[in-house]
């Protein structure tokens, strides 16, 4: 067994004493860290473009956002205030209406109890001719 683990001890530092004669070009052939950094470096490029892509589809949408609600917002509150001012306009009217048709009932009212006088005046009127008349 001592010998498989010196074997094996001395087979590591061999491989480790190649690797530290062989050229730093054939280590990154070997490697393939080229080609990986290189793979990793476009991936890192189409990263930071898609990062700035979105971040300008982020500035975009966040002004149209804004745009839509201050447009939305300026519809309302014109909205709002013509409604007001049509409530305003209509309430108005109303009260007109109603002072009108109040002044006319007051009206009716008073000829009503005019009517009624004259009706009682009439009816003595008619009563006196009778006895006069001897109808009675």
């Amino acid at each position: 067994m001592a010998y498989n683990s010196d074997f094996q001890e001395q087979g590591q530092y061999d491989q480790e004493e190649f690797a530290m004669r062989m050229p730093v070009k054939s280590h990154l052939q070997r490697l393939d860290v080229n080609g990986f950094i290189n793979r990793q470096m476009d991936e890192l490029d189409l990263a930071k473009k898609e990062k700035e892509q979105l971040r300008n589809n982020l500035i975009e949408l966040s002004q149209i956002t804004s745009d839509s609600f201050d447009d939305s917002n300026k519809y309302l509150n014109e909205e709002y205030r013509r409604l007001m001012q049509e409530f305003h306009e209509q309430n108005a009217l109303q009260l007109e209406q109603h002072q009108f048709l109040k002044q006319q009932v007051d009206q009716i009212n008073q000829d009503r109890i005019k009517l009624e006088q004259n009706t009682i005046v009439l009816e003595n009127r008619i009563q006196d001719s009778e006895k006069e008349l001897g109808f009675v």
